[in-house]
């Protein structure tokens, strides 16, 4: 099984990525970068410049990305402490702050963006553990899931 999950981080961050990139920041970004975005921000440690491709939900001047496999990736831990980034959103640029939200002390916000998530990216509460029939923003599943999940929360700057 890890080999299968290491091979897939692969398979997205050498070959999916550097093809998503481009296409996100040309004419058919808008199209495909409905819920796809590229985020760039600067490393917490390194002050290098970085970009990612993400899945994003967005909720008016809010942007929710849940980082998959949390305990496996690190670009999220640079939003700690709420951090600038830049982002490209369906064929436009955005500028905003960045803030990571886990554990029980934030399982409120937490639950509020995966219920935004959920509503934008039904498919998702299968990979968030949340069952079909779990719909309302108040049920055990989307709770429980919540205590567990790390989530970015990114607030656009007003245009």
């Amino acid at each position: 099984m890890k080999d299968h999950a290491s091979r897939g981080f692969w398979i997205t961050n050498h070959l999916a990525n550097p093809v998503l990139e481009p296409l996100l920041r040309s004419m058919a970004g808008r199209r495909i970068g409905r819920h796809l975005a590229v985020v760039r921000y600067r490393g917490r440690r390194t002050g290098q410049s970085r970009e990612l491709v993400v899945q994003y939900a967005r909720d008016g001047r809010q942007v929710w990305v849940v980082p998959g496999h949390p305990d496996r990736k690190a670009w999220w831990r640079n939003f700690l402490e709420p951090s600038a980034v830049d982002l490209r959103l369906a064929g436009h640029d955005h500028h905003g702050r960045a803030v990571a939200l886990a554990g029980p002390e934030h399982a409120g916000e937490v639950q509020r963006g995966l219920t935004v998530y959920r509503r934008e990216l039904p498919r998702a509460g299968k990979a968030l553990g949340l069952s079909p029939d779990s719909r309302s923003e108040h049920d055990a599943d989307l709770a429980d899931a919540a205590e567990r999940a790390v989530i970015v929360r990114i607030d656009l700057d007003p245009s």
